[in-house]
């Protein structure tokens, strides 16, 4: 999940939140639930979209797409309640092991209260959430991940691509020396690499020009060490 966020010149104390923060539909399922909840002290405006996301050379794409769909798309949320979106996939389920990916977008929409705006600022806050339809095989696709380093004409970079079926979320990416001390190249959420791209990580000033690189994979505790791309 990524999380944008905008600064609104009017004051508020809402405060929206998401759960879960990625969707699977596995085989033979049609929808997942997404919760919405506002911890604040006022009244927050939600609008829920939907577009189709894919990667061209390692950047994230998205398009307005009918194959997910999501109820209800605009909600107005009181203080301290929740609501439970319910989202639908209204397309056809890959059949060859593969996997079809999504983007939920949450926007908090600012209010327009009519009154003079405070000195405060309040944030608006934008969340995306991955949805991954998984193929009717009933096999789970998997990603493959190789990484290498790479010297470049910005610097020298970290490489990573996915010759798997199936997309490869990435967490605090680091290079580790010989000396086993980690150099953090991408702390918290660093991405993902979806099946068939490449995306590469500036190194930080001062790495090594050497090592194993380690990341934690689909949210897994520890970090494990990437396959080298020889």
């Amino acid at each position: 999940m990524s999380i944008a966020l905008a600064f609104v010149h009017t004051a508020s104390a809402a405060s929206l939140q998401v759960a879960p923060t990625r969707i699977t539909i596995q085989p033979g399922e049609v929808a997942q639930g997404l919760t919405l909840s506002n911890s604040g002290a006022e009244s927050v405006h939600v609008q829920v979209r939907v577009f189709r996301w894919w990667q061209e050379n390692g950047k994230d794409m998205l398009e307005p797409t009918d194959a997910l769909t999501v109820s209800p798309p605009m909600l107005q949320l009181s203080a301290g309640s929740e609501q439970l979106i319910r989202v639908v996939h209204t397309g056809t389920a890959p059949v060859d092991g593969s996997e079809a990916s999504y983007r939920v977008i949450v926007d908090e929409l600012p209010l327009d209260t009519g009154k003079p705006q405070g000195p405060g600022l309040r944030f608006a806050l934008r969340y995306s959430i991955p949805v991954f339809v998984r193929g009717s095989t009933g096999t789970s696709p998997a990603s493959a991940l190789l990484a290498r380093l790479v010297d470049t004409v910005d610097g020298p970079v970290v490489e990573i691509r996915n010759p798997g079926h199936g997309s490869a979320q990435l967490a605090d990416l680091a290079l580790v020396d010989a000396q086993d001390q980690r150099h953090v190249i991408a702390p918290g959420l660093s991405g993902y690499v979806m099946p068939g791209q490449t995306r590469r990580w500036p190194l930080p000033p001062g790495s090594p020009a050497t090592g194993r690189i380690e990341a934690k994979l689909d949210g897994e505790p520890q970090a494990r060490a990437l396959v080298p791309d020889r």
